[in-house]
């Protein structure tokens, strides 16, 4: 783990000439520490087994950890996914299976794909609008800091016809294991109009369940 954030520290400078930084990495372990910064006992997490589990519980993520100031949490993506969200701290994205195509939106709003493949790690930071849309089979690690008080999320979505904005929301994200991005995606598909585009009347179809 020290590792990740080591270089995912060399990262964050990088990234600040560039809306994307790609490279690979070369260990991993897993460090939790307790409130106030007390070390914990060092418990190594099973990632195969973890995976295996959550996929036998018919789910698609899970939150490693909650500690601290750091956040780690396991997906698989969500089957559909248009929306672009926007963080207020740096992501570290580490691919684990398959291949995860990051949409991303630039500072001119153009839309740019980062291919992240499995054995690869990736730093989105923070207010990038991006969208992770996953291949079959792909599990990915996300790791990022614990939101700070008032700190907001965004989310926005974009007509697919004529890329005119169609929604935007936000919410102040607390804990992820209440899953606050499917919360507003439940908001969302709920409603036809929110997902109206009033430029061109394209609707966004809801995400599957």
């Amino acid at each position: 783990m020290w590792e990740i954030y080591h270089r995912a520290d060399r990262a964050v400078k990088a990234a600040r000439s560039s809306p994307i930084y790609l490279y690979c990495p070369v260990t991993f372990e897993s460090v939790i520490v307790g409130a106030g910064g007390a070390m914990k006992e060092l418990v190594p997490l099973d990632l195969t087994g973890v995976i295996e589990e959550v996929k036998a519980h018919g789910k698609t993520r899970r939150v490693l950890w909650q500690d601290s100031e750091s956040i780690a949490f396991l997906s698989s993506g969500r089957k559909e996914r248009w929306d672009f969200h926007i963080d207020p701290a740096d992501e570290v994205t580490l691919q684990l299976t398959g291949v995860q195509h990051l949409v991303y939106r630039d500072e001119d709003g153009r839309e740019r794909t980062a291919d992240i493949k499995a054995g690869q790690i990736l730093l989105c930071p923070a207010g990038v609008p991006h969208s992770p849309r996953l291949e079959e089979n792909s599990w990915f690690i996300v790791f990022e800091r614990k939101r700070r008080p008032g700190e907001i999320d965004y989310f926005k979505w974009f007509c697919n016809q004529c890329g005119e904005k169609v929604y935007e929301t936000s919410a102040e994200v607390g804990d992820y294991r209440a899953d606050p991005v499917g919360q507003v995606y439940q908001v969302f598909s709920a409603d036809e109009k929110l997902r109206t585009c009033q430029k061109c009347g394209t609707v966004i179809p809801a995400p599957p369940k």
